[in-house]
């Protein structure tokens, strides 16, 4: 009979403890969720809000008839960015991590690697491109993704990175150009600006005949590279911004590199009196503008959809174009940098 009552108690002894220790893991998962990303992702990235207009209007200098061209109604028959890597640079028959034993001794051609990594992957479980397979499925994705530093990676798994190109059957590099660097950032961190074009499948839901064709998108953005401790470099973060095909040019002044230069810099800030030259080169627009005895240039990157976007702001000095930040806080969002609010509001998961 003792002998029975000291095993009820022990038995009852060890459910408490049981129950205890599931109420405390309980508590502690509560506390502290498991680590996900609470960004909307989209081809790696966080998907940023778009740009923001401005209500202010005035007519502007040197101002193009735009509203029947080319420029904002079509797609750009621009060629990829020359790119030497591809997946097959990297691939292992053994695929046990770690994957990649190249080190990037600069960050331009880190971003190369990654974006040739890409362009042979595909996520298109559940979608259809109009034909069987395309590229070399997910397998390149895992590579992409030790291309990420430790910390982007704990705020996003593997699993979320690949989901994020759902539907996504190529991704293309367009651009990539050095962003601006704020005075104060340490030296083992620079900033790209990117853009890059995804064709994405239908979801068919299983019935192929309902397939309706292939869509284009297109995004730009910026890259934050960083050097390690072991002086390799990695992808500390990635913003992407969509596209808007449908909003210029009737709609306001904020994607026209002539508009900008003269409503901010002019109108607002009181800096110059007049543009005076304006040259083209390729995808860059350089603007030369003078007042108050300086010379002034801005550069702007033109997007796939028409946009131009301001990427750096030079003073002459002594005769050579020193890089500077004019735009202060009341319109720092209209120069793509890291101080752009704009990158800060990442849209969350619906």
């Amino acid at each position: 009979m003792v002998i029975l009552i000291r095993k009820r108690a022990l038995f009852t002894t060890i459910c408490v403890i049981v129950l205890g220790i599931i109420c405390c893991f309980m508590l502690v998962r509560l506390i502290r969720p498991p680590a996900k990303s609470s960004h909307r992702l989209v081809a790696g990235g966080n998907l940023c809000s778009p740009l923001q207009s401005s209500n202010e209007t005035v007519s502007v200098m040197n101002q193009e008839s735009a509203i029947n061209s080319e420029r904002f109604q079509r797609p750009s028959k621009a060629l990829p960015y020359p790119n030497s890597y591809s997946f097959k640079n990297f691939q292992k028959e053994n695929e046990t991590p770690p994957l990649l034993e190249k080190h990037f001794d600069n960050p331009e051609d880190l971003i190369l690697a990654y974006y040739g990594i890409l362009r042979e992957a595909s996520n298109m479980f559940g979608y259809s491109g109009g034909c069987g397979t395309i590229g070399l499925s997910k397998a390149p994705y895992p590579y992409a993704y030790e291309l990420l530093t430790k910390e982007m990676q704990k705020e996003v798994s593997l699993n979320q990175f690949i989901d994020s190109f759902e539907g996504i059957g190529y991704t293309t590099l367009l651009k990539l150009i050095p962003a601006y660097t704020p005075s104060r950032t340490p030296a083992r961190i620079q900033y790209y600006m990117v853009e890059i074009e995804v064709i994405t499948g239908i979801k068919v839901n299983g019935n192929e005949e309902q397939y309706e064709g292939s869509q284009f998108a297109y995004y730009y953005g910026l890259i934050t590279t960083e050097k390690t401790s072991d002086e390799n470099w990695k992808i500390k973060n990635i913003y992407y911004i969509p596209e808007d095909f449908l909003c210029a040019p009737m709609h306001s002044w904020f994607y026209l590199s002539d508009a900008i230069v003269q409503i901010v810099y002019g109108n607002n800030l009181k800096l110059i009196d007049k543009i005076d030259k304006t040259e083209h080169k390729d995808d860059m627009i350089y603007i030369y503008a003078s007042g108050n005895g300086k010379s002034y240039r801005f550069d702007f990157v033109r997007l796939t959809n028409g946009y131009d976007i301001l990427l750096h702001e030079y003073i002459l000095d002594n005769g050579s174009w020193k890089e500077t930040n004019l735009l202060g806080d009341n319109w720092k969002n209209m120069k793509l940098t890291i101080e752009n609010n704009q990158l800060h509001r990442t849209l969350t998961p619906s």
